[in-house]
């Protein structure tokens, strides 16, 4: 989109949604949650909130340009943001910068799914028969469910539609948190070469506005994690 008017339409929705948005700086090492609080299509402005990170909020300051990524509903939304700067939105600080000159919408909704540490994984307890727990190692991870290894053994006890709920989930630096999901698919993935190992995917039911902005910053901590060692 490159049209002013269209491109206030999405922000104000994405204002309105209350939907988070997260800002990329220092070529995408360093992120900045935040929301959209007012926009002014006809002058072309928008507020959004300031970041829980004093040295953050300074970086996007001093920065010329940074990269903006929202996903509401899973249909992504993606744009660059020019020199931002201080005001304030009903009495309280917050930052404001121009719209940005184009902006990407995806029509197609799409869960864009990232890796989870080998070397550290993160786990999530399901209860199986006789009252016991396992521990199961995440594969993915994105807005939308995750993706987990199942031991061929446990396999059997994986049935596509069960519900479970108040699962802990261990995310390593971002802590546990306890997610509701639907299992809808059952797999039999090659894990490494020639090692092949049974993969649930499961889709988030009633994701709570908190736990979905957490495992955005996940997203987005990962994201940088993999940018940095990729160059």
């Amino acid at each position: 989109m490159t049209a002013p008017m269209e491109i206030g339409a999405v922000l104000r929705t994405l204002a309105q949604r209350g939907d988070f948005i997260t800002i990329y700086l220092n070529e995408g090492r360093e992120l900045l949650l935040s929301r959209i609080l007012e926009v002014d299509i006809k002058g072309k402005t928008f507020i959004f909130d300031v970041g829980g990170n004093a040295a953050s909020n300074q970086m996007l300051l001093n920065s010329a340009r940074s990269l903006v990524l929202a996903v509401p509903d899973g249909v992504k939304i993606q744009f660059a943001v020019g020199i931002v700067r201080n005001c304030q939105y009903q009495g309280g600080p917050a930052l404001t910068t121009v719209f940005p000159s184009d902006l990407i919408k995806l029509q197609r909704r799409e869960y864009y799914r990232l890796p989870t540490p080998v070397a550290r994984p993160y786990r999530c307890q399901l209860p199986f028969a006789n009252s016991t727990h396992e521990w199961l190692n995440v594969h993915d991870v994105s807005l939308g469910g995750i993706g987990a290894w199942v031991p061929s053994e446990l396999k059997p006890q994986i049935e596509v539609g069960k519900v479970y709920n108040d699962i802990p989930f261990d995310f390593g630096p971002a802590g546990v948190m306890k997610l509701n999901f639907e299992v809808r698919s059952l797999r039999h993935l090659e894990q490494r070469p020639g090692h092949f190992a049974w993969m649930v995917g499961c889709q988030y039911v009633n994701l709570a506005r908190q736990i979905e902005a957490n495992i955005q910053r996940l997203m987005a901590q990962l994201e940088a994690e993999r940018k940095a060692l990729t160059g």
